[in-house]
């Protein structure tokens, strides 16, 4: 896009023009090359004047010098004119798409100000710099365009989440990078998913979110908010309701293990639906055979699946929301069995193992 008013703005800031430059190098040419000539001239000065082979080559010497200081003025003077001074900046998507938050009244305000120099003398790398510390910028690209242009592409913040810390929310992208923004912008932005974690740690959340987007496929649900504790324990929330305690990742075999974990979890979680028909909010899979459930209901019923080879038992353990606790453990049974509240009341599943 033109900016018809840059050049009037950039005139109000001062500017190292190429004549600048180029006085400031042909000034110190000029001195090492007189240095030099004297030295010479002290060595040789008896002997020039008497061979004319050497008074010849001293004498183009002398021309050549004289016409590339001519032809360095002559540039310089073109460099100078008004044609060259930057008066239109054209901004672009690398995807093609319009820019969202980058506009030409940002530019004015931002951008113009800072610039320094003409088609010539502009340094691209302090342009893309300067660009790149505009909000919403992650990334920024510099091109000239003859004879009083620029083109400058840019890569805008794409958010996916909102990244909560004790210096307040920021926003944080798929690459796992935190920008700050005027919050107010971002409302744009659907289903933003909320993670936390410990300093330092957006990155490596931002990889397990995007792994447990994958995974979660088979159970047709998306993560709405995920967390990481300062003992590196995950959890994460979903957009049916469930909340899901995954347990430490210290490491990458950490890491199978809550994917192995999970795996179970789907394999069996047909079959041990159809035995719990309230709502389930809340699934611990931490622990080596089974998995924890706490529902909303407080009716309490204890089933056996033999094709699952599962048993399924709600007891009457309460937590502080007076919600009930769903222990799932792997034991093969002959008979199914439905039991009384009385007698469920004692009964815990300890390892796979009853006791009373």
């Amino acid at each position: 896009m033109g900016l018809n008013t840059l050049n009037a703005v950039r005139n109000k800031s001062p500017q190292l023009s190429l004549g600048e430059v180029l006085s400031s190098w042909f000034l110190s040419t000029i001195k090492s090359m007189l240095l030099g000539l004297v030295t010479i001239l002290a060595f040789v000065c008896s002997p020039i004047w008497n061979s004319a082979e050497r008074m010849k080559k001293l004498t183009h010497f002398f021309m050549f010098a004289f016409l590339g200081l001519i032809l360095l003025w002559i540039l310089f003077w073109i460099g100078q004119r008004p044609v060259f001074t930057i008066n239109q900046i054209q901004l672009q998507s690398n995807n093609d798409q319009n820019l969202a938050h980058i506009n030409q009244a940002l530019v004015r305000s931002k951008v113009v100000n800072q610039l320094t120099g003409n088609f010539f003398s502009i340094r691209l790398d302090v342009t893309r710099k300067i660009f790149e510390e505009l909000p919403w910028v992650r990334s920024a690209s510099v091109r000239r365009v003859w004879p009083n242009g620029l083109i400058v592409t840019i890569e805008e913040q794409e958010p996916v989440g909102i990244w909560g810390s004790n210096e307040g929310a920021k926003l944080i992208n798929e690459h796992g990078e935190l920008f700050t923004v005027n919050l107010a912008e971002a409302e744009v932005y659907k289903n933003l998913v909320e993670f936390s974690g410990p300093m330092n740690s957006n990155k490596e959340v931002i990889e397990l979110y995007q792994q447990l987007n994958e995974w979660f496929i088979p159970f047709q649900a998306k993560i709405t908010s995920l967390s990481l504790s300062s003992r590196y324990s995950w959890t994460a929330k979903l957009d049916n309701g469930m909340t899901f305690e995954l347990g430490r990742d210290l490491d990458q075999k950490d890491r199978g293990q809550i994917k192995a974990r999970l795996n179970r979890f789907f394999k069996v979680w047909p079959g041990v639906k159809e035995n719990l028909p309230n709502k389930i909010e809340y699934i611990d899979l931490r622990y080596a055979n089974g998995f924890a459930i706490r529902g909303t209901s407080k009716t309490e019923l204890v089933t056996k699946d033999l094709a699952l080879g599962i048993s399924v038992v709600e007891d009457s353990l309460q937590d502080s929301g007076n919600k009930k606790v769903t222990r799932f453990n792997k034991e093969t049974s002959d008979t199914a069995s439905k039991m009384t509240r009385h007698d469920v009341q004692k009964t815990k599943l300890l390892d796979g193992r009853k006791s009373e």
